[in-house]
């Protein structure tokens, strides 16, 4: 007798109850307070163990919501793609993209300044706990203004709202608490709306600027003595500070709740 895994026996039947909870959800806009809790665990990363810097959170969501919100981000996906909505600059999470990819890119760059004989300033960027400090109400607004509305921007308020968390370690859980803002850690939606919270991080600066997720590389070409071509408004090392200061206003600017 062939052996059939049990997640596969009961696929049908778990499906049909599922696809009427999703549907309501979504019809009504709210997703339920269970899918909003999380239990955050804590993983050893390295050194001494009874240091608490030397782990990982790692929070632990509704796996039968993570189910709708792959739909619902596969959507949300599909209609930036269609509408060539994501910056260019981006390589994080998303299809055919990656760290070699961004690498790659900026490898090619940079060998062609340093072919033509001028130097390069970079300044790498990494947004202090990114992913937890994004401001619900501006990523909301990003949303609706990508057109991203009606039961979609409904659900993923509500997805947002009153969300709340718990220490678990050995069995033992803490109290829960309530999450007032940034995306979802652990679960699937919150790559993607962290991609649309910083996507328009590029066009307020000059200089290139490469993006993985938050990390972020920021440069610009600086004229040696012994090349005769003019320096252009787009290079040096003035234009990289300017921009470094745009870069903080626009993370002041409501992007984040850094206070």
């Amino acid at each position: 007798m062939k052996y059939t895994p049990c997640i596969t026996k009961t696929a049908k039947a778990m499906s049909v109850p599922l696809t009427i909870i999703y549907q309501k959800s979504l019809d009504e806009g709210i997703c339920p307070d269970e899918w909003k809790s999380a239990n955050v665990t804590p993983i050893h990363k390295k050194g001494d163990r009874t240091d608490p810097s030397n782990y990982r959170p790692v929070s632990l969501t509704s796996q039968v919501c993570k189910v709708l919100e792959s739909i619902i981000r596969d959507k949300i996906m599909e209609h930036l793609t269609e509408n060539n909505l994501l910056n260019d600059a981006q390589h994080g999470f998303r299809e055919g993209r990656s760290c070699l990819t961004n690498l790659l890119e900026i490898l090619e760059s940079w060998t062609e300044i340093i072919d033509d004989g001028d130097c390069i300033d970079v300044a790498y960027l990494d947004f202090r706990k990114a992913f937890d400090l994004v401001s619900h109400k501006h990523l909301l607004y990003k949303m609706s203004k990508y057109g991203i509305e009606g039961q979609i921007l409904d659900w993923v308020k509500d997805f947002l709202n009153g969300r709340t968390q718990r220490v678990v370690i050995r069995g033992t859980a803490s109290s829960p608490r309530n999450v007032t803002s940034g995306v979802p850690q652990g679960s699937v939606l919150g790559p993607i709306l962290f991609l649309i919270v910083i996507n328009d991080l590029p066009l307020g600066v000059l200089s290139p600027l490469s993006l993985f997720a938050d990390d972020s590389k920021l440069f610009s070409r600086i004229i040696t003595s012994r090349n005769k071509r003019k320096l252009t408004g787009m290079q040096g090392s003035r234009t990289l500070q300017d921009d470094l200061n745009r870069v903080m206003d626009w993370a002041k600017n409501g992007r984040w709740n850094l206070m």
